[in-house]
């Protein structure tokens, strides 16, 4: 009669040889799970049928630098260039040899060889808000730009809602999490951060408020410690029972996806678990000085926490309130001064403690690190006012942890960091990567609320190398 494991094995992956399978009895002696080689090869299996680097990521957390961080004065420098089109900084040496990054980028540098650059990123739309959708969807955004800056259920859904739909994950967390707030403008909902067509039911959660505050609390439920988790589950129960006394909680859709919305509130209240991850007041000085006692820099550490929390795309925005110009990374003037000042060092600082605090816990290699942008800055400076404008024709994006080889560089940009110079990548290579290191097939096909089918990217991963 034939074996049942050694048949299951082999059909998970033939890289299990008869040898390993004789290494079973040995391994479960020394304490090494059956089940843990039954994972191993099914994650061999699932490699093989998807490609390097399937599903090698438990979560995620993007670092979204608003507005467009210019790629000649942070991770693709071109010294060799005339003063108008290099700028003002010099380059300093990463941890690989033969990669440098301007010379403000101290502490990313340190982190070059556990880190991929992708600089040859693109697109075609010069403005913010259709820039971002294409960017959080994987889709270009079919209709005005006046209606980008206006959230609808027309939108296709950010990465994040797909991930909330398909594998949100076992934990009573939200599986997806803007920190604190949306990208937006005055009196404008950027279209492309919710669910759009998939419907409110795998909207984000907002932290809201300003995880910098000593006191900062989840704005938008109410996780006060001083107050018994039992307590709050027993007040939110009578309005579930008021709820259930109300036909319109039974017919309306919007209403039934509000009720689901709840319930998981109620969850999320419920678990001591989120209730520590969430209240920073509790974080010891040392570890919130470490991330910058700025908005983005407690707003990554919130995001690592909520992750820690089982969160399982979070995305930390750059918000325009933070520094003294009040314009984000949309560096139209002052450039340099804002660069030097308010911009890299608060990002530097953020990236460091993420990438050292995930690497000291053992979670690197199961958390998908991104740092991008919705398109970045001008090859040549404005010199009337030391600026760099808008530019989507190249671009660089960083990817860390996940597995990937660190030290990598995919792509290139030309001379003047102008166009793509080599192997070009559009936002939808970007968004099917996401998807592919999540362990989702990026050509799975979902169904919005009118049951009308939509792919979730139209494109393959970036073909990066795998440790």
């Amino acid at each position: 009669m034939q074996n049942p494991l050694r048949h299951s094995l082999h059909q998970l992956s033939p890289k299990v040889s008869r040898h390993d399978l004789l290494r079973v009895g040995a391994l479960s002696m020394a304490g090494v799970a059956l089940s843990d080689l039954y994972a191993h090869a099914a994650t061999a299996a699932q490699q093989e049928k998807h490609g390097p680097g399937f599903g090698r990521a438990k979560n995620c957390i993007i670092l979204f630098l608003s507005g467009g961080n210019p790629q000649h004065d942070m991770f693709d420098p071109k010294p060799d260039t005339p003063a108008e089109i290099r700028g003002e900084f010099q380059t300093i040496e990463t941890t690989v040899p033969g990669i440098r990054f301007g010379e403000h980028c101290q502490h990313s540098a340190k982190h070059m060889h556990q880190m991929a650059l992708v600089r040859s990123m693109h697109h075609d739309h010069n403005d913010h808000a259709r820039a971002g959708y294409w960017m959080f969807t994987g889709e270009k955004y079919p209709r005005s730009l006046n209606d980008a800056n206006s959230m609808s259920r027309q939108d296709m859904p950010h990465i994040g809602s797909c991930v909330s739909r398909i594998a949100p994950g076992d934990g009573p967390m939200f599986p997806f999490v803007l920190v604190p707030h949306r990208v937006d403008v005055a009196g404008g909902r950027r279209a492309g951060q919710f669910a759009g067509i998939l419907g409110g039911k795998y909207d984000p959660m907002l932290t809201g408020g300003n995880p910098n505050d000593d006191d900062f609390r989840l704005q938008h439920l109410p996780l006060a410690p001083s107050i018994e988790s039992d307590v709050i589950r027993r007040r939110l129960r009578l309005v579930e029972q008021l709820n259930g006394q109300t036909a319109f909680w039974q017919d309306n859709p919007l209403a039934q996806s509000l009720q689901v919305n709840q319930m998981k509130a109620m969850d999320v209240i419920g678990s001591e678990a989120v209730r520590q991850a969430v209240d920073l007041a509790s974080v010891d000085k040392a570890t919130r000085e470490r991330y910058g006692r700025n908005l983005f820099g407690q707003s990554v550490l919130l995001g690592k926490r909520l992750l820690d929390a089982g969160t399982r795309l979070v995305q930390c925005n750059w918000e325009r309130t933070q520094g003294r110009n009040g314009f984000a990374w949309d560096t139209h003037w002052n450039n340099f001064k804002a660069l030097k000042e308010d911009l890299i060092p608060p990002f530097d600082l953020a990236f460091h403690a993420l990438m050292t605090d995930l690497d000291q816990a053992g979670k690197l290699d199961e958390t998908l690190v991104v740092v991008a942008s919705e398109f970045g800055r001008s090859p040549k400076v404005t010199l009337k006012n030391g600026g760099r404008e808008h530019w989507p024709d190249v671009y660089t994006i960083c990817l860390a942890g996940a597995g990937i080889q660190g030290g990598q560089v995919y792509g290139a940009s030309d001379k003047q960091g102008a166009y793509p110079a080599e192997s070009p990548v559009e936002p939808a290579n970007f968004v099917a990567t996401i998807y592919h290191l999540l362990g989702i097939d990026p050509a799975t096909e979902l169904h919005d609320q009118l049951n009308r089918p939509f792919t979730l990217a139209k494109a393959k991963p970036i073909p990066l190398q795998f440790s």
